[in-house]
């Protein structure tokens, strides 16, 4: 098998049991089974669990990167989208989320990593929200001042939202991401025009962007 194709299925598996269960009750025997292969094979591809939760952190950085539209495409109709994009990301690398300080913690390169597109991000989120003021969807008058409180709430409930959950010993589930979102619209509203295009729908997430029924991260080890 190309090793392409083993390092995806190996971290395929282990992005599924550390949802579930949380990275630090999942062995290396669980991901080697889950994925189909010897744990030798498994540690010639990644000689630690570090070693694949920094691959999956790189997965998301790609996938947040592409959950948002190109500027010139920004329309009313695609704020919710957007917002909804990167609220399934999040949801697919749900552990990273509630075990961001954690992961953190455990990893230097990591944390000078995340700081730094920590930077970037709020950068880009800067240059959006000036966008939407510059196409007339937000009221007059918002300030610069403003809209960068606004950036820097965004981001803080986007990124420890699932952490302050956990942190309270709750199950992340659909209901969970779905308040998640609403936090965040709540802030945005007051700035718009018309609050209802950020509105959660009546399918929160619709057909494209759904996710899978509740599967929480459950306290119980792996294994």
């Amino acid at each position: 098998m190309a090793t392409r194709e083993t390092q995806a299925k190996i971290t395929s598996a282990a992005l599924e049991l550390f949802n579930q269960f949380g990275s630090a009750s999942v062995s290396f025997d669980k991901i080697a089974s889950k994925a189909g292969i010897s744990k030798g094979n498994l540690h010639y591809h990644f000689s630690s669990k570090e070693q694949i939760v920094m691959a999956l952190w790189s997965q998301l950085d790609k996938k947040i990167n592409h959950s948002h539209y190109p500027l010139s495409e920004l329309k009313i109709s695609n704020i919710s989208d957007m917002l909804m994009g990167h609220f399934k990301v999040i949801w697919d690398y749900r552990f990273i989320y509630s075990e961001l300080n954690f992961i953190l913690a455990k990893d230097s390169d990591l944390q000078y990593h995340f700081v730094k597109e920590r930077k970037h991000r709020l950068a880009q989120l800067s240059i959006l929200l000036k966008a939407v003021a510059h196409k007339n969807l937000l009221q007059p008058g918002v300030t610069d001042c403003e809209l960068q409180r606004l950036v820097k709430s965004i981001w803080v409930i986007s990124d420890y939202w699932l952490s302050y959950i956990s942190a309270e010993g709750k199950e992340i589930s659909y209901d969970i991401m779905c308040e998640g979102y609403e936090l965040i619209a709540q802030l945005i509203r007051p700035f718009l025009i018309d609050p209802s295009i950020i509105d959660l729908p009546a399918t929160p997430f619709g057909a494209v962007l759904s996710f899978a029924e509740p599967q929480l991260i459950a306290g119980g080890a792996a294994g």
